[in-house]
């Protein structure tokens, strides 16, 4: 990875803990969902996983750091052409079931994570619903495959086995 991509982001990995402590001081520690908006320009296009993996994991540990007891999970990643991508990380939602994911469409309260050389997290009661249906759709296409989902919008998206057509 060339050097200024890699100075963004170790610059945006150091923002994160500070950033998530702060969100956590304004929020109950109810069920949420975390979409991180993470800027192309710092993912690898030959391992869009594997680069953007180290921030999902930078702001899984900062929630448990600054509440021992929050409980996530890392469901997804959607890479699109042009300038963001995006992983979803379920924020204490004891009612997500692997199994039937494909079925829930139940909003959950979604707050943006935007990753850029200030990173900031907002609500964004807008995307609760379209978020949630979303998920549902990644859960029936990629069957039963193991989290995260990952679709790659660069190249045609093909579900192999979905839940709807097994028995």
């Amino acid at each position: 990875m060339e050097d200024s991509k890699q100075q963004i982001r170790e610059h945006i990995m150091d923002q994160i803990p500070d950033t998530i402590k702060n969100f956590l001081q304004t929020v109950d520690p109810a069920a949420i969902r975390i979409l991180g908006d993470t800027p192309n320009s710092v993912l690898d296009s030959r391992d869009y996983l594997g680069s953007i993996r180290p921030f999902v994991s930078a702001v899984e540990r900062s929630l448990r750091q600054h509440r021992l007891d929050n409980q996530t999970s890392f469901l997804a990643v959607s890479i699109y052409p042009g300038r963001h991508s995006y992983f979803v990380l379920d924020l204490n939602n004891s009612d997500y079931v692997y199994e039937t994911a494909h079925n829930d469409m139940n909003p959950i309260s979604v707050y943006v994570l935007r990753l850029s050389r200030n990173p900031k997290i907002f609500r964004k009661e807008a995307l609760d619903k379209t978020l949630a249906e979303t998920l549902a759709e990644m859960h029936n296409g990629h069957g039963y495959e193991p989290l995260p989902l990952f679709d790659d919008h660069n190249q045609i998206v093909q579900y192999h086995n979905p839940r709807s057509l097994q028995s």
